[in-house]
């Protein structure tokens, strides 16, 4: 009886232990996933530092003796690995920054892979020469390292390593490990593209306000044609945009042997009685227009030599300053300056629009000087033609200006709309990561390994290259999803169908359909669902930056104006397209634009700048006579084996029999007066029989006109140039 007894208590207490060992292992469970939740959960911040990691080890700490933890990043470019977070049980540690080279960290790196080593198994790697072996000897039990990866890029690692003999570290700490070291990385790649978009974002935004600030200043200086309301409208935009304590503006005499400045201010006090021989030792203007390139100076010997306004009185030093020649039409006619009491005063930004606004100064002031020459014009009616021929070439000019003028409002508006979208898209990108960071981590700890697989195959498949499917064509695909999920018995059919189209899911069917069954199956295409908004975002982003830098190189390349006769060889195309570029805004409303661009079109020998000016001439001239309603046709083709012919169609008034024969002449328009100077074709023409081409003209009233301009391949003069 006792034997039974002592039996049964045997019994018992074997239950007990399998009890404890089953609670246990519960709690330990229970303390895995709390932990392995609390991982994932930490918040992405703008800089990973100290407090972030201290948590993350914390939670680390809790799944396995992590006493000794190192957070390290790697710098690819320096080669050098930084140590940014560190606990060690030894107090004489301190964080680190070390070649990138063959020791243990390295090893990690360089392999991609996570390692786990006890001296034994370090000797042996030492042994192979994996491992350059450190000086003295190693005092380590056991050591983990696993890479910081991420998007196949290596972005540091993490180290756990005991000193104590009765620490062991198993695989499956290395496993959670890796998990732990999968997050950091993609905080850090979170952290890497939102400083890149914020980037990208500030970019585009101080591009718009240059932008605006820039058309502003040229709107108000070419409106002007008085050379002192040009010098006070400049003065005012740069004081507003820049430190400006001086500010001048010094002419060219006629005979080039002074430069006088019909405007000068310097705290507030004008002076205009300064002028200087072109000869001058320390005029900074004058060595500024002598040498014919820009003066930015700080604090230097020569703003000290230089010489002071004679009318004021001795001020506070200028310390910064910057002088530009005033170039018009290949001549130059002056300088513009800045200057600024402060140190070090001007900033890459303010030098851009200081440069640009100096370009429009010396057009306004070209165009005063050619509204002068065309009032002398007109009350001397025995002016020479040299004359004559000068003030046609400045209103030339001026009529190009008048053009960008125009256009400046609707550039404007072409780069608002790509910006909107980029805040619309980061405003989306931004709901859908909080979303997806708060439902993620939930998500991934309810999938097995093989649910997490196909997740993450769903989320793949969104990710890729969308095909462009009508309306129709999506119903369709949406309709034969749901039928088939009926038939499966898969509940809301037609929402998930929907969803799993979307998705881009509907030839992957048997691989989701367990994702379908599991019972997340909302929470997982709510996620994927989720991840493929913030790609689509993305991809918005990148095609509205493509947008804005395609409309900016477009007003780059058409207000370009050196004044040299450069010829070169190019392909027409980009000159249209880029003029059609600062049209889009007016051919959008209404406009109907035809493009037929023969492939076989060679590129052709010409001065690029001045085509564009015919092709702006002719494609305004066309929404004008169609009142920016009917069909632009732009055509390119072959004319023959040695030529090409551009045409530019409409579907207008078209131009009356009567007077078609005079269209060419100078002076000669149909306009409303203040619409136009009767130059515009008669520049045109000119500037195709300098290439050596001709113009011609078909047209018929209340069907429309077509100009076809001409163009040998080879450009004027072809014979001569090759035997030079």
């Amino acid at each position: 009886m006792s034997a039974a007894a002592g039996e049964d208590g045997q019994d018992a207490a074997a239950r007990i232990a399998a009890l404890e060992a089953e609670l246990a292992e519960a709690r330990r469970a229970a303390e895995l996933q709390r932990a392995l939740y609390e991982i994932a959960a930490l918040p992405a911040a703008e800089n990973l530092g100290a407090a972030h990691y201290a948590r993350l080890h914390a939670a680390v700490n809790r799944l396995m003796d992590a006493r000794n933890f190192v957070i390290a990043l790697y710098d690819e470019k320096r080669g050098l690995i930084r140590e940014e977070y560190l606990v060690d049980q030894n107090p004489d540690e301190r964080m680190e920054v070390f070649p990138f080279g063959e020791g243990m960290s390295s090893l990690v790196i360089r392999s991609r892979r996570p390692w786990l080593l006890d001296q034994a198994a370090f000797h042996a790697h030492v042994a192979a020469g994996d491992i350059v072996a450190p000086r003295g000897s190693i005092d380590f039990h056991s050591w983990m390292g696993v890479p910081l990866l991420a998007e196949d890029t290596v972005y540091g690692l993490i180290i756990v390593q005991s000193y104590d003999p009765a620490v062991t570290y198993t695989p499956a700490d290395l496993e959670l490990l890796v998990f732990v070291a999968g997050h950091v990385a993609n905080l850090i790649v979170r952290r890497r593209a939102h400083r890149a978009l914020t980037q990208a974002l500030d970019e585009v935004q101080q591009s718009a306000e240059t932008l605006r600030m820039v058309g502003d200043i040229g709107k108000d200086l070419t409106a002007q044609l008085d050379v002192l309301a040009i010098c006070r409208t400049l003065e005012r935009h740069f004081a507003e945009s820049m430190p400006c304590d001086a500010f001048g503006v010094a002419l060219l005499s006629a005979d080039g042997g002074h430069l006088h400045y019909v405007y000068y201010v310097e705290d507030g006090v004008v002076d205009t009685t300064n002028a200087f021989p072109m000869d001058h030792p320390t005029s900074l203007a004058v060595a500024t227009l002598r040498e014919d390139r820009e003066l930015t100076l700080y604090n230097e010997a020569r703003l000290d030599a230089a010489p002071d306004a004679q009318s004021l009185a001795p001020g506070a030093p200028i310390l910064s300053a910057v002088f530009r020649p005033l170039i018009a039409n290949g001549r130059r006619i002056g300088v513009v300056t800045v200057q600024s009491h402060q140190t070090d005063a001007y900033r890459p930004r303010h030098l851009e629009v200081f440069r640009s606004a100096a370009a429009f100064a010396a057009i306004a002031l070209a165009n005063a000087d050619a509204y002068r020459a065309a009032e002398t014009a007109r009350e001397q009616a025995a002016q020479a033609l040299a004359e004559l021929r000068q003030a046609e070439a400045q209103l030339v000019h001026a009529e190009k200006m008048a053009a960008l003028g125009q256009l400046i409002a609707g550039v404007a508006h072409e780069i608002n709309t790509p910006i909107g979208a980029i805040k619309s898209s980061g405003q989306s990108i931004v709901g859908a990561t909080e979303s997806a960071l708060s439902g993620m981590p939930k998500l991934l700890v309810r999938l097995d390994d093989g649910d997490r697989r196909r997740f993450f195959d769903l989320i793949s498949r969104a990710s890729r290259t969308r095909t462009v499917l009508s309306t129709r064509e999506e119903r369709a695909i949406v309709r034969e999803l749901a039928t088939r999920l009926e038939a499966l018995g898969i509940a809301q059919a037609r929402h998930r169908a929907g969803l799993l189209a979307q998705l881009q899911a509907q030839d992957g069917l048997d691989e989701v359909l367990p994702l379908l069954r599991h019972p997340e199956a909302d929470a997982i295409l709510d996620n994927a669902w989720g991840i493929a908004t913030i790609v689509a975002n993305a991809d918005n982003i990148n095609i509205a930056v493509d947008r804005v830098a395609k409309i900016v190189f477009a007003l780059k390349a058409f207000s370009r104006s050196d004044g040299a006769e450069v010829w070169s060889t190019v392909d027409l195309r980009d000159g249209i397209e880029t003029v059609l570029t600062l049209y889009r805004n007016q051919i959008r409303h209404g406009v109907d634009l035809v493009r037929e661009f023969a492939d076989d079109v060679p590129p052709v020998h010409c001065q690029p700048d001045e085509l564009n000016q015919v092709w702006t001439n002719l494609v305004h001239n066309a929404l004008q006579a169609m009142e920016h309603r009917g069909r632009l046709t732009i055509a390119l083709r072959r004319a023959g084996g040695d030529a090409v012919a551009v045409a530019v169609g409409d579907t207008g008034r078209g131009i009356p029999e009567a007077i078609r024969a005079r269209i060419f002449d100078p002076f000669f328009t149909t306009k409303a007066a203040g619409e136009g100077t009767g130059l515009g074709l008669d520049i045109v023409r000119k500037i195709v029989e300098r290439h050596g081409g001709r113009i011609d003209v078909d047209s018929e009233v209340d069907r429309g006109t077509t100009f076809t301009v001409t163009l040998p391949v080879a450009g004027p003069n072809a014979a001569s140039r090759d035997s030079g």
